[in-house]
């Protein structure tokens, strides 16, 4: 499906470099702008839209392109509702799974360029967490990093090479307002944490958080999952011990020396 339109003329557009406003028409292009499928159909919308000059001696452009609000951006072949959904089956099934998904949706895109799309989306802001998790990893060989995760949400916040407690603890003064740090065993950190923030409402744990920084459970004092689940997502939280069931205890075979009362010796050849 293709829809053809046109901007109006001597309607002013403000400059992409400066924000003055301009009416002055320089020349017309056609843009073609993909759109997201109507009635299971691809949508093409072939849109006519001037050059103008700008009028500011001050401003480095000469010319600039009007943009329409809502349905163009500034090198952009795709709508912002098409653009939307690109990235947001991106950020879910990435690049294979998000390129099927759009081919089901009518959007033919190959997964590298999902990828990209997804690459040029801004992170979103970091916010302190509440509960800290920290923990180790291999990148190659010898060589290790260190991997900062918020323990509730399990959403990474940080990463960089090396387990040196100085950067740890330059991070958490950074970004004061962690209450709880969910560790392994490793001395490092816990230098780190003990610089960086000392003096917490909560101690830093010495157990490994769930499935963020995965890692066996410790129960060493001074805190441990047990000690304070109100605190720690469910799954960092220990599973509780069951009790196992009694052995059953097994009869006797009968034989000469336990038979019942008024039963027989067994057969013997």
């Amino acid at each position: 499906m293709v829809i053809e339109a046109r901007t109006r003329s001597r309607v002013p557009a403000g400059c992409s470099g400066c924000g003055a406003l301009s009416d002055r028409t320089h020349s017309r292009y056609v843009r073609h702008l993909a759109d997201a499928a109507l009635g299971g159909r691809p949508v093409r919308i072939d849109l006519s839209v001037r050059r103008l000059y700008c009028e500011n001696p001050a401003c480095p452009k000469v010319t600039f392109a009007e943009q329409i609000p809502g349905l163009t951006m500034r090198h952009q072949r795709r709508t912002p509702l098409l653009q939307h959904l690109v990235e947001s089956v991106g950020v879910v099934l990435a690049g294979r799974g998000g390129a099927r998904m759009l081919r089901v949706l009518n959007v033919g895109l190959s997964r590298c360029t999902v990828l990209a799309q997804l690459m040029r989306m801004p992170l979103p802001p970091l916010v302190t967490p509440r509960v800290l998790g920290v923990d180790d990893f291999a990148l190659y060989g010898d060589t290790y990093g260190t991997l900062l995760v918020d323990a509730t949400t399990l959403l990474p916040l940080a990463l960089w090479e090396g387990r040196d407690a100085e950067q740890l603890s330059r991070w958490l003064r950074a970004h004061p307002g962690v209450e709880i740090a969910c560790r392994d065993g490793s001395l490092t950190y816990r230098q780190g944490i003990a610089d960086g923030a000392p003096m917490p409402s909560r101690s830093a744990t010495v157990f490994t958080c769930g499935r963020a920084c995965p890692g066996a459970f410790r129960t060493s004092p001074p805190l441990t999952a047990a000690a304070c689940p109100q605190h720690c997502p469910r799954s960092a939280r220990p599973i509780p011990h069951r009790s196992r069931r009694p052995l059953r205890t097994l009869r006797p075979t009968p034989g000469p020396g336990n038979m019942p009362a008024g039963c027989s010796s067994p057969y013997t050849p």
